[in-house]
Order: C-alpha cells, then structure tokens, then sequence
C-alpha cells in the first residue's frame, strides 16, 4: 500500500449501520500531498521553495506513483508545491477508493441516482487490514517521541492530522487522549524545516532541497495543505464547492465493523 492508500483506509469509518468518508471535503488534497511525500521518501523528487524537483526518474513499484512521477518530470516549468497541489482532479478520492477495492480492501456497490449520477455505498471495509493500520498509528502516536518513528510512519501521522482524520482513527470520547497526543506530536521540534547552508556555486534552492530530509518535506506538505484548507474556507468559500457533491452516498446499509470503538462486523 503507498501512503494514499493508507490514508484513505484510515478516513473511512466503520460503523454499525453505515460506513463513512470521514473529511472527505480535504481528503483529496491530502491524497495528492501523500504521492509527493512517496515519492520523496524514495528519493524521486525534491521539494524546493519555488518548485518541485525531479531528482531521479527511475520507475518506483507503484504504476500511480510512476505515472505521477512521469507528469512531473514533464510539466514545464517545474510546479510550485502549491500549484501542484490546487490542481488537485476532483475524481482523487474516487480513483484511490478503486485502488482499495483492487486490493480487496473495501467493498463498493457503484449506481446511478436519476439524475444520472453515479454514486458509492461503502458496503464494507478489511477491518484486520484497517486495525492493523491503526496498530501502526499507535506506535507513532503512543511513543511520546518522533524521534524513534520511521519516516513513512510519521508523513502518514503528519497526514491524518492534517487532513482531519484524527476523528476516524480515534473517534468519540475514549480518542481524546490519542487526537491530543497525535496534534501534539505533529506540532513538536522534529518537523521544524531544518537549515542547511547552499553551496553558492549552485542553485541554492536545489541544495537547500537536497540537503533536507523526510521531515522537512512533511513541513512542507504540512504548510501547503494547511494554507490550502485556509484559502477555500476564507470568506464563505467552503472548501466542498470545490468538489462534486453527487459522487457519494452515505454507505452501505447493515452492521459494518470498526475500529477503536465502533464495534460490529465486516462482511464480505
């Protein structure tokens, strides 16, 4: 599974009478940032002040993720972060829940509303694929300390928080600890954007991108998404006129699993 993947898993809550989306407004955003920080953390790309860097072609595993490293090779000039991630396809959210459908990790009843839409009930989720997630969350979120975490461990974490799915992962009551700990944990010193000095017989952006690690680059995303969500919610603009309000519905209908809390059982 890449970051994407995971991160959708962890927004759709079970419950007992219907799954969810949980802030499936900013998920797609979120969505498009997780490629990037793939993408980084295997040494593909570089994210710089002004613009996103190719720093090796070579094909990684995932063909979404290749197909996204190609685009960005290809895209002259270079994309800003911010241009790259406002450009964001409306169909995102839909083209990861496929993805999770191929790898049998929910199950999806497609049909058309009369309007002609076409709308997804959720009918059910892989809970032992999903719990395991949240296992792993766990370990980042119950440690105390980033400093021990994996880099992939910590970008998802970073994500979810600044996606609003917290909540998913950690809903109602028995979760306030764990969203705390979570926001806390995303706001501590280890993803403060490190300073390096240029070598001024190069583009010093370039070096400065070269030069910082995982965590810089999940300040970054983190920073991008957070003006993001701020610039679509400013002034009355909700961030769901952005997006197609006839592509979900609310679930699938009988008793669904869940995760921390929600009880119940998945069914294939």
């Amino acid at each position: 599974m890449t970051t994407g993947d995971e991160l959708l898993l962890l927004a759709i809550r079970p419950g007992r009478r219907r799954i969810r989306i949980r802030a499936e407004d900013r998920l797609r955003f979120a969505l498009r940032a997780s490629e990037l920080a793939d993408l980084g953390l295997a040494g593909r790309i570089a994210v710089g002040p002004r613009r996103i860097e190719v720093m090796d072609s070579q094909r990684v595993e995932d063909r979404r993720l290749n197909n996204v490293l190609h685009s960005l090779g290809a895209t002259a000039p270079p994309p800003s972060l911010k241009d790259w991630l406002r450009r964001t396809p409306r169909s995102l959210t839909t083209e990861y829940l496929s993805r999770l459908e191929d790898q049998k990790a929910v199950r999806v009843r497609r049909w058309r509303d009369p309007s002609g839409r076409t709308r997804h009930d959720i009918l059910s989720v892989d809970l032992p694929r999903r719990q395991a997630l949240l296992a792993r969350l766990d370990g980042v979120v119950r440690s105390g300390s980033a400093i021990s975490t994996t880099d992939h461990d910590l970008t998802l974490a970073a994500l979810v928080q600044a996606a609003g799915l917290a909540p998913a992962a950690y809903p109602g009551l028995r979760g306030i600890t764990d969203r705390r700990r979570l926001a806390t944990l995303v706001a501590n010193d280890r993803l403060t954007p490190a300073t390096a000095e240029a070598d001024p017989a190069t583009d010093e952006e370039l070096a400065a991108a070269l030069t910082t690690g995982a965590d810089v680059l999940t300040r970054q995303l983190l920073g991008e998404l957070s003006d993001l969500y701020a610039d679509f919610t400013t002034g009355g603009h909700s961030l769901g006129h952005d997006l197609d309000p006839g592509s979900w519905s609310e679930g699938g209908t009988g008793h669904h699993g869940g995760g921390h809390g929600d009880g119940g059982h998945g069914s294939w």
